[in-house]
C-alpha cells in the first residue's frame, strides 16, 4: 500500500499498523523480551546475546524508536532504552478488545 492511501485510515488504526510492523521481526521481538525483563538496555549488551553485527542491532532499536514501543535518555555516557509502557499497553487493550 503507498504511503498516500494510509490517509483514508483512522490514526488508531495507523498506530496498530505501526506497532505490528515494529514487531515484524524475531530480532526486535527478542530486544522488547529483553527490556520487559531487565527494565531497561543498552544496545552493547545485545551484542552478544543476539547473532547480529551492533549496527543492526542498532537499526533494530531505532525502528522500535519510531515507532514509540521503546525509548531512551542518557546516562552514565551512553543511551539507556525502556519501554513506552503506556503504548504497549494501548496496543494490548486493542487487541484484547477486538479478539477476545
Amino acid at each position: 500500500m503507498g504511503a498516500s492511501k494510509t490517509n483514508f485510515f483512522p490514526p488508531a488504526q495507523k498506530k496498530i499498523a505501526t506497532f505490528c510492523k515494529a514487531f515484524a521481526h524475531p530480532a526486535r521481538v527478542s530486544i522488547v523480551e529483553y527490556i520487559i525483563t531487565n527494565e531497561e538496555c543498552i544496545c552493547e549488551e545485545l551484542i552478544g546475546l543476539l547473532p547480529l553485527s551492533r549496527a543492526t542491532i542498532w537499526q533494530h532499536f531505532q525502528v522500535l524508536l519510531d515507532a514509540n514501543i521503546i525509548w531512551g535518555e542518557f546516562k552514565e555516557n551512553t543511551f539507556s532504552y525502556s519501554l513506552h509502557r503506556d503504548n504497549i499497553e494501548q496496543v494490548r487493550n486493542y487487541f484484547n478488545l477486538k479478539f477476545i
